[in-house]
């Protein structure tokens, strides 16, 4: 017993045992793209209801003998198709071949955020994300400007798409009960983010930042420039140098990082995101 505590552990197995959170998750899908992948199924808690509502479910677990056995343990309905696989680590173009598709998941509090940072930049593969998290994710991927829970989980759903908590769920919806709250995000994905490298230009700028989040965003950000270029910078994008981090949007991020490469004022440390 003590061998399947660990690897549930390891795999942060807490199975939604929830009918009517499971419908909930379901119904917040829109119609289309008529397919779903579903990370983490587990026992099929969630996997039943979309069924319920779309043709052709794509069920990708990490858990061997999950994944082995949920067909089974549904029916083996006609539209299931199950996929022994890593969603953190597998080619995701292999994963979702056959998309775009609607993702639905109850993530693992261990590897959530980073599962969510994968799929994020992947609006080739992905329309719309409808995950449960712990709430404190959650919190951290909606807050807004000037809340303390915003830091650069917000600023990367920001670039990327819309993010809203549709609802929490507590601890006695799964088997066994976690220690702490969760909450279901809808993030639609947005059809025309940023380019790719200004993206990185202002999350790796933003990280800078936020490692300091106490101070104005013009002493961190010596490390990319050399003062008078942020400052020069922080003019022509709007910015205010004396804010702090989590004071800024998204996109003032995003022209802070395009002033800094128009001017050529990128310093000898360069721009490094953690």
């Amino acid at each position: 017993m003590a061998t399947v505590r660990t690897r549930r552990q390891r795999l942060g197995q807490h199975f939604l045992r929830d009918a009517a959170t499971a419908r909930a998750i379901a119904a917040a899908l829109a119609g289309d793209p008529p397919r779903v992948l579903e990370i983490g199924p587990g026992r099929g808690a969630l996997t039943g209801p979309l069924l319920e509502r779309f043709g052709h479910v794509r069920a990708v677990e990490l858990d061997g003998a999950l994944a082995a056995g949920l067909a089974r343990r549904l029916g083996d309905p006609p539209g299931l198709e199950v996929r022994h696989a890593d969603a953190l680590a597998d080619d995701l173009d292999a994963l979702a071949a056959g998309g775009p598709w609607q993702v639905a998941a109850n993530l693992p509090y261990s590897v959530g955020t980073a599962i969510v940072r994968r799929l994020l930049p992947r609006r080739d593969l992905f329309a719309l994300l409808v995950v449960m998290v712990q709430l404190e994710v959650a919190q951290r991927m909606v807050a807004p400007p000037g809340g303390r829970n915003r830091g650069l989980m917000t600023l990367e759903t920001e670039a990327y798409g819309r993010a809203e908590i549709l609802f929490t769920v507590p601890p006695g919806r799964f088997a066994p009960p976690p220690k702490v709250n969760s909450a279901v995000v809808r993030i639609g994905l947005r059809p025309d983010p940023a380019p790719a490298a200004a993206i990185e230009r202002g999350l790796s700028l933003a990280s800078l930042a936020f490692a300091q989040r106490r101070k104005k965003i013009a002493n961190p950000l010596a490390a990319a420039a050399a003062p008078a270029g942020i400052a020069a910078a922080c003019a022509a994008a709007g910015v205010d140098p004396g804010a702090r981090p989590q004071e800024l949007a998204w996109d003032a991020w995003l022209a802070l990082g395009r002033a800094i490469a128009e001017s050529g004022a990128a310093g000898r440390h360069g721009e490094g995101r953690a």
